[in-house]
């Protein structure tokens, strides 16, 4: 980080009106997508699509349940891999946290990096695919033989597939339409929420999804799971000390824990199913992150 920019971020942390004007809604959309641009290509397009976001009854346009948003296609600049964004929303906030260098917060610590790397291939299950984000970012960082990402939502899962088609994978990367506990089931769920999709916290929710037992579905050495609050049950099953995953990365919620400390309780059931090298991301909050654990 350059002199000026350390200046810049010390000033806004000792002024609390700085503060309170960037964690606004346009200052903040518009410092996303000025991080955006810097990755994604073509950049002349990708910016008139944010600044036209939410413009209604356009060609291209997706309806997430939230409102109406602009789709857009771009290349991640340094590569030839193409990505699908609903324009105006988390999505690109999303992109940020996975694909600009200042973040990559899928990136493993050292340790993990190492021994996924010495492995000659990798067979990866992301559950929580939303719209492809971390699959990218997988099919890039590792040697992958196989690539499932399991996602019920009917508007992520259609730009997920979108996502696959478009980076001719040769059929390594495949998606499952549905959703992931450690039974199999069927169970309402709340869609159309973007990346807040998710099992409904009441058993109300706007569409009833197919529910698949992850203990019972094929073996893979790394586990990524980000489920909004359904990972409990998964990390609370015993059978998680026999998963054959080497490595898990989980984003673990506040919502749906049924322990008093979710960051603790998610911590304890790793080590507890024999992920001993635990590695948190920063900027935790107290209501979700980023854990890393490797099973030796």
């Amino acid at each position: 980080m350059s002199a000026a920019a350390t200046l810049t971020r010390r000033a806004l942390r000792s002024s609390p009106a700085a503060r309170a004007i960037l964690a606004s809604p346009l200052p903040r959309r518009a410092i996303t997508a000025a991080r955006a641009a810097r990755v994604l290509r073509p950049t002349p397009r990708f910016l008139a699509g944010e600044i036209g976001a939410r413009r209604t009854g356009r060609h291209g346009t997706v309806d997430a349940g939230v409102g109406v948003h602009r789709l857009g296609r771009y290349r991640i600049g340094g590569s030839e891999r193409m990505v699908h964004l609903r324009h105006g929303s988390r999505d690109v906030e999303i992109f940020n946290e996975i694909f600009c260098p200042a973040r990559l917060s899928y990136e493993p610590p050292s340790e993990i990096a190492r021994e996924l790397e010495a492995m000659p291939t990798l067979r990866v299950a992301d559950l929580g695919g939303n719209i492809g984000l971390f699959g990218l970012f997988a099919l890039d960082r590792w040697r992958l033989e196989v690539l499932r990402s399991y996602e019920p939502d009917p508007a992520n899962a259609a730009l997920l597939q979108a996502t696959i088609a478009a980076n001719d994978t040769g059929g390594r990367w495949t998606l499952v339409r549905a959703a992931v506990s450690n039974e199999r089931t069927t169970s309402s769920f709340q869609a159309g929420l973007l990346s807040e999709s998710r099992i409904a916290d009441d058993g109300v929710g706007t569409i009833e999804v197919p529910v698949l037992d992850l203990f019972a579905e094929p073996p893979v050495d790394l586990l990524k799971i980000d489920i909004e609050g359904a990972e409990w049950p998964i990390l609370d099953d015993p059978r998680l000390a026999s998963h054959p995953a080497r490595a898990i990365v989980l984003e673990w919620h506040r919502r749906g824990c049924p322990h008093a400390d979710a960051r603790a309780a998610a911590r304890e059931l790793l080590e507890a199913a024999g992920y001993r090298s635990l590695f948190e991301g920063t900027g935790e909050s107290h209501v979700n992150g980023l854990m890393w654990g490797l099973r030796r």
